[in-house]
Parts: structure tokens; sequence; C-alpha cells
């Protein structure tokens, strides 16, 4: 077994994640995920050469995990509401699953985008990025107006995680003082289906697929 593949360095992953989600990146120190871990500070740093490279490591690991868990969700998509649909729905299935992983992600999409953003690219150097092919999908059918796919999955897993957000502040704030007007969660989700297809959907199609 390599370095870099035990279940060592698997339980120092796991242990981080709930670390970095709670303390951020600043906060965070080698003790506490060692102490989470039930590993000395020794050996995290026989796996990694320090708290960045840990805090990336935990990113890609993250970010792989999401991309799992929706592929596990996969189904045949008709049509371009069916593709908006699904992937709306996986990001908050992720969220309502695994909250301290979209916590931590979350965090990053906000505060460390250039680490993301190296990350990911080491992701889809790896594998074929599904979110990517069901809209690269949807273009090639006519279905969407000619977009680029990354920049624009990334707009909607922004959106998915400012909604995420709006709803743990008013909760957190007392959601009939701060948000009176806030909506249930399906009708949130709904609404961002509806303003992504207004603004991607191609008019020559309607949107359950017939001309």
């Amino acid at each position: 077994m390599g370095r870099y593949d035990s279940r060592q360095k698997r339980a120092i992953l796991e242990a981080a994640v709930n670390v970095f989600a709670e303390r951020g990146l600043e906060g965070a120190t080698i003790r506490l995920v060692g102490q989470q871990a039930g590993s000395n500070s020794a050996l995290i740093y026989y796996y990694f050469e320090n708290k960045q490279k840990l805090f990336e490591e935990v990113i890609r690991m993250v970010f792989s995990d999401f991309l799992l868990a929706l592929a596990g969700q996969s189904a045949p998509l008709e049509n371009a509401r069916a593709r908006i649909d699904f992937l709306v729905n996986g990001i908050f299935d992720y969220y309502e699953s695994r909250r301290t992983r979209m916590r931590l992600m979350m965090q990053v999409f906000n505060l460390h985008v250039d680490l993301l953003t190296k990350a990911i690219v080491k992701v889809f150097k790896q594998k074929e990025v599904l979110p990517l092919k069901i809209l690269q999908e949807g273009i090639v059918r006519g279905e969407f107006r000619p977009f680029s796919p990354l920049p624009f999955w990334w707009s909607l897993l922004g959106m998915c995680i400012f909604n995420i957000q709006a709803e743990e502040i008013a909760v957190k704030l007392g959601r009939k003082k701060i948000y009176p007007g806030l909506p249930a969660l399906p009708e949130r989700k709904q609404q961002i289906v509806e303003l992504i297809l207004t603004g991607i959907g191609n008019p020559g199609k309607r949107l359950n697929g017939k001309t």
C-alpha cells in the first residue's frame, strides 16, 4: 500500500473536513485534526507537507465525493428542464445528506476560490465531470442556447450555495424577523430552475423537449 493510499490517511482527511468546516483554514490546526483523527501530528506531516497541503487535499476529496454522489443519482435526462432539475436537486441533496462537507465547500467557494480552482483542475484531469457532460449534451441536442458549460456550472453552483446560505442565516437569526418571505425549499429550488431555463433554454424548443 502506497504512502498516499492508507486507512490512516483517510481518517485524517475525514477529521480535517470537520475541523476546517468548523474553524476555517486560519483557525484550524494540525493538532486539532490529529485529536479528531486519533493520530499524532508527526503522522499527519508524513502524509501532508503542511496545513495548506492538507486543506487542498480535503477540498479535492470533498469535490470528488460530490461528483460521485451526483453520478449515483444519474438517470436518463430527456429535456432541458430534466437536466437543470437534476443538477439543482443534486446540489441540495448533497447538502441534506452531507452538511459538514457542503458547508466546507461553501466556505471554500466564498473565501478560497484559488485553492478550489487548483483542486478541481486536478479532479477534471482524472475523470469525466458529470455536470459538464449533462450541460454539453443539452447544447448538442439543441435544448440550450450555446454557452460554455464550465463557467455556467460555476454560476449554477454559486446560485444554489447562496440559497443554502440564506436559509442557514434565516434559521440562525430568526426566520420571521430576518426573512419573513423566504419560500420553502421546494419552491426555492423551482425558482432557481425557472430562472436558469429562462436564461439558457433554447426558445426553439419547449422546455419539456417538444418542438
